[in-house]
């Protein structure tokens, strides 16, 4: 049985080669074909049929799949063998860049082909672009299959036929639709610019087409494909840009705007008689701007707001970096001066807007409002993280002296202000929305969304950067942690004390939600920076000693948290250290157990801080990091991120 299935084997592979020696040797001659089918077929009228494009396609294909087949299989040969390969099928790359040259130029003329009486051809490119559409559905299953069947990957590749790589003549054809459109936009554009009161007489051609599209490319091209909204979507955004690009000119005149405006109406007429309605169409064809006034109105709040925000801005960093005196105090927490007078002026500007009567008008202020808004987080961090550098590099008593005292304080201030704001948001939401219709509401109140969220963030990144400085300070005994002088010494209790000299520091000043959210934080931190110190150079792990040694500093670290913090919070995040004692501790023959029970409890925990543990225990053999790899399979994903992710970019050795 054996020797037959060698037998069947050998006379498999004897056909596969003998059809491969054929298609080789057959290239040159099927390639001439194809040319002179090309060329056969090369004539500019519109009306050209164009009779033999199928043929071309459906012989391109097949040599073109070869060529795919040869290149896959010679993957692993010499770079001298697939270069060879390379030189021998560029002809056939030559004459299908010249095919898809014809493709497109089709693809870009299907309106004036379909007007000239040339459905067939238009037919036939649609079944073209419908095959390679399959053809690149078939592609991405099998790659998906390989993805999802790692094991069967191999037997995938060796069964396959056909194209090997998606070669997007979909996406190519809508493309060229596109570029075709947008050719006649750049000439309209010219037109505007030299006569701006003659716009609706230079877009007839935009409506004339998308009649066509409407009422004859419906029966020629297949119905999954939604032509005429397909078509409709890329002429809309089309008309979007253009719009949208005269209005954003700075020199824009009045005539210009007064025609775009009278355009918008004339465009939802037209779009009706299409059966579509424009206010429906995504984006709003001119962003919802209807009048005039709603632009000027909009630049001149642009501009009133911007230059306000400018100048708090400029004195809000002028305030942080200098630091000559404490912050404001207000009800014993530190803030900056600016956030009230800033809201006031918003609030000033939307309460002319609200009298407008147009929930629009206010929807663009708002907007505005919310951009400058974000603008003032963004310059916020980048403010914070260069004196945080500044600090965290000042190393020697001299570059101490040259910094100003209160960063701390200022930090705290910025961090209190943040939820201020973000109150003062939320209040001119719950205030202002309501007015509106549905459709304002719903946006004012996303953008606002947008503009809390953004200040909860800058709030925790406050807190983080006030832990960077309380580890700074750290750092050297940090460095002798899980060495031999760790051993019987009391490093957890000088770092717990340092700790709690900032916590008493800052409670008093800081928000109370902030201070709760910041001592969570800080607790995690704590933990994750024990650990890093695995890396710590000299680090050894003496089982029986370092485990009572992890337990006396656990009790001083846990005691201390669990002052601020409840204990059964505290509970889940020291838990970890549980973990890592069992790394340290547990015999050989039970360690995949323990590693099994910390990756379930911590799915994403760190292999490369997994091998620096086992690394420095006193025991370790050599194979001791292999067993544990060898149990590292798949990581789930989708899960919530636990603190081993969350701070991974503490947990390395450069911490």
């Amino acid at each position: 049985m054996a020797d037959q299935d060698k037998i069947s084997k050998i006379h498999r592979n004897f056909v596969a080669v003998e059809e491969i020696k054929s298609n080789l040797a057959g290239l040159d001659a099927r390639l001439d074909d194809v040319n002179r089918m090309l060329q056969d077929d090369d004539r500019d009228e519109l009306t050209n049929p164009m009779p033999n494009i199928l043929s071309i396609h459906y012989t391109l294909t097949q040599l073109r799949d070869f060529r795919d087949d040869m290149m896959e299989q010679s993957s692993k040969t010499d770079s001298d063998i697939q270069e060879t390969l390379r030189n021998f099928f560029s002809p056939l790359e030559a004459t299908t860049d010249q095919f898809d040259e014809r493709i497109g130029l089709i693809a870009m003329s299907l309106i004036d082909l379909v007007r000239a009486g040339n459905r067939s051809l238009v037919v036939r490119l649609a079944k073209i672009i419908e095959a390679e559409e399959r053809a690149d559905e078939k592609v991405m299953a099998l790659k998906e299959a390989q993805e999802t069947h790692q094991q069967l990957a191999a037997k995938f590749k060796s069964i396959a036929k056909g194209p090997k790589n998606i070669r997007g003549y979909k996406e190519k054809f809508l493309d060229c639709i596109k570029a075709a459109a947008g050719a006649k936009f750049e000439n309209a554009r010219s037109n505007f610019e030299d006569d701006p009161e003659s716009l609706a007489e230079n877009m007839i051609w935009y409506f004339e087409d998308l009649a066509v599209v409407k009422h004859e490319f419906t029966q020629l091209f297949p119905p999954k494909w939604k032509i005429f909204r397909t078509i409709l979507n890329i002429y809309h955004n089309l008309m979007h840009d253009f719009l949208k690009e005269h209005i954003d000119r700075p020199d824009l005149d009045g005539q210009s705007l007064l025609s775009i405006i009278l355009f918008n109406g004339q465009y939802n007429k037209e779009m009706k008689t299409l059966g579509i309605k424009a206010a429906d169409m995504v984006p709003h064809v001119i962003d919802g701007k209807e009048v005039d006034l709603l632009r000027e109105y909009s630049q001149l709040i642009a501009k009133k707001m911007e230059e306000w925000m400018n100048n708090i801005a400029e004195e809000d960093t002028k305030e942080f970096v200098n630091r000559d005196h404490q912050p404001n105090e207000e009800d014993g927490k530190w803030h900056m001066a600016s956030v009230p007078t800033m809201f006031t002026m918003i609030n000033q500007q939307l309460g002319v807007a609200l009298d407008s009567n147009k929930g629009n008008v206010v929807s663009s202020v708002v907007d505005e409002c919310v951009r400058l808004l974000k603008i003032r987080q963004s310059k916020w961090e980048q403010v914070i993280k260069s004196e945080i550098t500044k600090h965290m590099h000042a190393v020697t008593m001299e570059e101490q002296e040259d910094l100003p005292d209160g960063i701390l304080e200022y930090m705290i201030a910025v961090a209190n202000d943040q939820i201020r704001c973000a109150a003062y948001t939320q209040q001119i939401s719950d205030n202002n929305a309501p007015l509106l219709t549905k459709k304002y509401e719903d946006q004012v109140r996303n953008s606002l969304d947008d503009a809390t969220n953004g200040f909860v963030d800058l709030a925790t990144f406050c807190m983080s950067q006030i832990i960077e400085i309380i580890f700074n300070d750290l750092k050297p005994i940090r460095k002798t942690l899980f060495t031999s002088s760790w051993y019987g010494g009391n490093e957890m209790e000088t770092i717990i004390t340092t700790i709690r000299s900032y916590v008493v520091d800052i409670e008093p000043g800081l928000d109370e939600d902030l201070f709760a959210a910041f001592m969570r934080q800080l607790s995690e931190q704590t933990c994750i920076i024990y650990l890093s110190c695995a890396y710590n150079k000299g680090a050894k792990f003496r089982a029986a000693e370092a485990a009572n040694q992890i337990r006396t500093d656990v009790a001083v670290g846990y005691g201390f948290c669990t002052e601020y913090m409840d204990r059964n919070e505290v509970k889940a995040v020291w838990t970890v250290l549980e973990h890592f004692l069992a790394l340290i501790c547990t015999e050989k023959d039970q360690l995949t157990e323990k590693y099994d029970e910390f990756k379930a409890a911590y799915w994403d925990l760190p292999m490369s801080w997994v091998e620096a543990v086992l690394k420095a225990r006193e025991d370790k053999t050599r194979d001791m990091v292999e067993i544990v790899k060898a149990k590292a399979g798949y990581t789930p994903r989708g899960q919530e991120p636990t603190i081993m992710s969350r701070y991974a970019h503490l947990l390395t050795a450069a911490s």
